[in-house]
């Protein structure tokens, strides 16, 4: 059987049949039933199945560990080695294991530390992004592992998209969108100066980026509305639109799921945002998030 072609409009109606076919009420139940594992022992074989087949249908997976909440480095660079995930994201945020505690550290006005500036590290909401969407492309993230440690008081939920989705709808709507968001500075982010000094430079990307038989695509993307410079032209415009009002609906390819402690998803850096959480004395939210330069290996 030949393979399919993403520039074959029949193949693609294949794909994308099949794709959206596997966000049914049921199929979707099935996939906010967290997978157990034992972080310990590492995956099994059954337990790798699962997982792989969760990422293939939609670049997510939800899991639960077996009889402990907490999660360390070791436990998940062994886990992801297992699943092909190598290289970890320096960032500037990250840890000397390159690992990130994501948590609220916005009210330490005593501490230097680089967290203090950015959203991720406040209580406040995130809106729709893919992680590292400023990164230059050698640097791209492409998967993405987030474990809860502890959950917050009240709020911080999470919401994701596939971007296959998000991909499907656009070119199902107009075609036109898809070359515009493909367009390889479609997307411009400004240089990231802290007391005057160069963080990181200016990058430039597509949105999206898919090779020929969908086995791979990469989508960056964020809703911020500073520190964006999105090209200036009529069918972009029309296609971020559409796209914005897709991310808010209320719909069957949206899935929302609030972590307790102990849960995780890894995903190949889908689409998604956070609520505004509260924290009450004695219990702070506190998340552990590696990024990766490669996407989950299929088998």
């Amino acid at each position: 059987m030949q393979p399919l072609s993403i520039s074959n409009s029949a193949d693609f109606d294949i794909w994308a049949r099949r794709k959206l076919s596997l966000y049914s009420l049921e199929a979707k139940e099935r996939l906010l039933q967290p997978i157990n594992i034992n972080v310990d022992q590492g995956f099994d074989s059954i337990q790798l199945i699962k997982l792989r087949q969760s990422i293939q249908d939609y670049n997510l997976v939800i899991y639960q560990i077996e009889g402990k909440i907490e999660i360390i480095p070791e436990n998940i660079n062994v886990m992801a080695g297992q699943l092909g995930l190598k290289t970890l994201d320096a960032h500037l945020c990250a840890t000397e294991d390159l690992i990130s505690v994501i948590t609220d550290t916005s009210k330490d006005q005593s501490s230097n530390d680089h967290r203090n500036r950015y959203i991720p590290y406040s209580n406040k909401s995130l809106n729709w992004h893919t992680d590292g969407y400023y990164n230059p492309y050698h640097r791209r993230v492409r998967a993405v592992w987030l474990h809860c440690q502890q959950a917050a008081s009240r709020g911080g939920e999470n919401s994701f998209i596939d971007p296959e989705i998000a991909y499907i709808l656009l070119r199902q709507e107009n075609p036109g969108f898809i070359g515009a968001l493909s367009h390889p500075e479609v997307m411009r982010i400004p240089a990231n100066i802290e007391n005057e000094k160069s963080i990181r430079g200016e990058t430039a990307s597509a949105v999206f980026q898919v090779c020929e038989d969908f086995t791979e695509m990469e989508m960056r993307f964020s809703q911020r509305k500073r520190n964006i410079i999105w090209r200036d032209d009529s069918i972009t415009r029309e296609a971020l639109a559409f796209l914005n009002e897709l991310l808010e609906q209320d719909s069957i390819w949206r899935t929302d799921f609030r972590l307790q402690a102990g849960q995780g998803v890894i995903s190949n850096n889908t689409l998604h945002r956070r609520s505004a959480y509260e924290d009450d004395a004695g219990n702070q939210r506190v998340y552990i998030r590696a990024r990766y330069y490669n996407r989950i290996q299929p088998n």
